[in-house]
């Protein structure tokens, strides 16, 4: 087997450089890549700002040195020396959302920022492969953006790009930043570089970090005071009258620190803002209470707790114990008193971001996500899945929204992919459902050709009938985390190399350049590659989790040898294989139930969110970073 490749490369289509307000006129800038100066027509378009669009793009790729030279004026047109800024390509390509029309991407260098657009209609373009058989490998020219088909996130993201949410609480002591950083997996000083408690509430603020996640703030409101509190009310009305669904406001977190016995919970103001928000002065926005350091709630309850129950219970029975007391408290103390005031009930959460309380911040996300959804925007919901860090299932939640808007809908009937191949038809499912994990993958492996081969190959057993044991590592009342916790043990020594037991590699199942066709078999296939990838994408969020999601080879590889082996994938196999045989072929205008199949099936074997607060795999007890491995 032989294969040819060559690097991926972006194709930009235009550039744009803002000089920061009240600096020096921008009079002129140069362009080099790898040393070599590119021509380029400027225009001012004001004199902090130049422009420039380019008939034939600019290609770069990772490895690509781009430099810009930028030239600003004095009094009497003198020109200053040259400022240089040092573009990095490699973030560029692990940043810009390459699987969405959102086609912008950011760079900024001491308060100069320079926009990137890619071409229309184009993505970084990928080696293509081909081998010693004559067969094109999965990255060749027979699908991507010659097939035509366009992923479904591509048009979400286009509508909207970022997921919106307005913070409001004290400056100090509530632990907003700790949330903020934890729940969207955004850098502290990023977030926090203009003071909170001084800034515009108007003003976004971004971080490279997480580039589907834009924040406002605001300080709290104090006893008596009520200029801030009209500030946060106009914002808030001001933003739900913007016509397009990216410039609105998708969510509204409240925060407080939990209250100390007979401490008043919250101000005046919060009371009036929920008044407004019920009598539908504040439009469809969530507003969710968000109560922090639940972790002092807890261990007071665990001060109080009798030693003749403790004496009586296991470990994990007073734990539990202690948690139902702390909400019961909680409830009593804080929500009660301010739904009787307003006269509804309020979305709360309490949270933790302390060791063991994760589960508290997954529970957040999905109370969040799940009123996106109903009261805002089904494409909010998808972006808030994807810019959130914390919570795996509202993932899958969000993969399974943008199934439903198109690709997976009509699967029985091909009503979707007439006359395609089903590699062009898995292509773009594939993109679909890792755009909205975002994983941070800078050397685009989950975009690969080796990964989506053993992807590929991992769906052949089910149509070979070769399954395996179903009930393989499956016990009565073993969690999914356990099961991968043990395939994990069982596969990888700190820096034992990972052994895929599925053929990998360049050639793709053959069955993927067949046409796709409204047959059992080809329902298999679709139905097992969707069920494989979401589960697989499950297990690299747990073994990443505490690494900011970031990705590799040999996660990747793990992720999916701990699939097979944990008996998880026999069992979804098996699933779907009775599912098929028990209907008939799905005649035109009859209800196709394949998607609900689908849910089903992701769904028994989707991670319980109180298993995220006791991880049992852990990023030591494997080599996640250091040299990678090699497909």
């Amino acid at each position: 087997m032989s294969t040819s490749t060559q690097e991926r490369k972006i194709s930009i289509s235009a550039i744009t450089i803002n000089a920061r307000e009240h600096s020096r006129p921008l009079k002129l800038a140069h362009i080099a890549i790898n040393g070599a100066k590119r021509k380029v027509d400027w225009k001012h378009k004001s004199e902090r700002t130049l422009e420039a669009s380019f008939e034939q793009s600019i290609e770069v790729s990772p490895s690509d040195r781009l430099e810009f030279s930028l030239h600003r004026s004095y009094k009497l047109g003198m020109l200053k020396a040259q400022e240089g800024v040092l573009i990095d390509v490699k973030k560029m390509f692990e940043a810009w959302p390459f699987d969405t029309q959102s086609r912008e991407w950011k760079h900024s260098s001491d308060g100069t920022e320079i926009v990137f657009k890619r071409s229309q209609g184009a993505s970084p373009r990928v080696p293509v492969a081909s081998t010693s058989q004559g067969s094109p490998g999965i990255n060749s020219e027979t699908h991507g953006e010659n097939s035509g088909l366009v992923p479904t996130t591509d048009d979400i993201i286009r509508i909207c790009p970022r997921f919106r949410i307005l913070l409001v609480g004290k400056v100090t002591g509530v632990g907003k930043s700790s949330l903020i950083n934890q729940a969207f997996g955004v850098d502290s000083a990023k977030v926090s570089e203009s003071n909170p408690g001084q800034a515009d509430i108007n003003t976004e603020i971004i971080s490279k970090d997480n580039p589907r996640f834009v924040l406002h703030d605001s300080q709290g409101f104090e006893p008596g005071e009520l200029t801030n509190y009209g500030r946060v009310r106009n914002f808030i009305q001001s933003r739900n009258r913007k016509p397009d669904l990216k410039d609105k406001l998708h969510a509204i977190w409240l925060c407080f620190a939990t209250p100390t016995a007979g401490g008043r919970v919250l101000e005046i103001g919060v009371e009036n803002l929920l008044k407004l928000k019920e009598g539908g002065d504040l439009g469809k926005v969530p507003i969710i209470v968000v109560i922090t350091k639940y972790d002092a709630l807890v261990a007071r309850e665990d001060r109080l707790l009798d030693d003749s129950i403790c004496n009586e219970l296991e470990d994990e029975e007073i734990s539990r114990l202690v948690n139902e007391r702390a909400q019961a408290t909680l409830k009593k103390d804080c929500i009660e008193p301010l739904e009787k005031a307003i006269g509804v009930d309020v979305l709360y959460k309490a949270v933790s971001v302390q060791e063991g309380y994760k589960n508290t911040l997954a529970d957040l996300i999905q109370l969040t996500f799940d009123n996106v959804k109903n009261h805002v925007a089904k494409e909010a919901s998808v972006v808030t899945a994807i810019a959130q860090r914390v919570n795996p299932n509202v993932k899958v939640d969000g993969s399974i929204e943008v199934g439903r808007s198109r690709c997976w809908a009509g699967l029985a009937s091909s009503a979707n992919f007439p006359g395609r191949t089903l590699l062009e038809c898995l292509d773009v499912i594939h993109t679909d459902i890792i755009a909205v994990w975002d994983f941070k993958d800078p050397d685009l492996n989950l975009r690969s050709k080796e990964f989506k081969a053993l992807m590929s190959n991992m769906v052949t057993d089910i149509s070979t009938g070769d399954i395996g044991n179903p009930n393989k590592a499956l016990g009565a009342g073993l969690g999914v985390v356990a099961a991968i916790a043990g395939a994990v043990a069982t596969l990888a020594g700190p820096a034992a190399p990972i052994v895929i037991p599925i053929a990998a590699g360049v050639v793709v199942a053959k069955w993927l350049y067949d046409v796709y066709q409204n047959s059992q078999k080809t329902l298999e296939r679709i139905m097992a590659y969707i069920v494989d990838l979401t589960l697989v994408m499950q297990h690299i969020f747990v073994l990443v989790q505490g690494e900011d999601l970031a990705t590799s080879c040999r996660v990747i590889k793990l992720a999916c040898a701990a699939y097979n082996d944990s008996g998880l994938k026999s069992k979804a196999h098996t699933m779907i294989a009775e599912h098929v045989r028990s209907i008939n072929t799905i005649k035109p205008g009859a209800r196709d139930t394949t998607i609900d199949k689908i849910v089903e099936i992701i769904g028994l074997f989707q991670i319980d969110s109180a298993d995220l607060s006791k991880p049992q795999v852990h990023s030591k007890d494997f080599q996640v970073s250091g040299q990678n491995e090699r497909w």
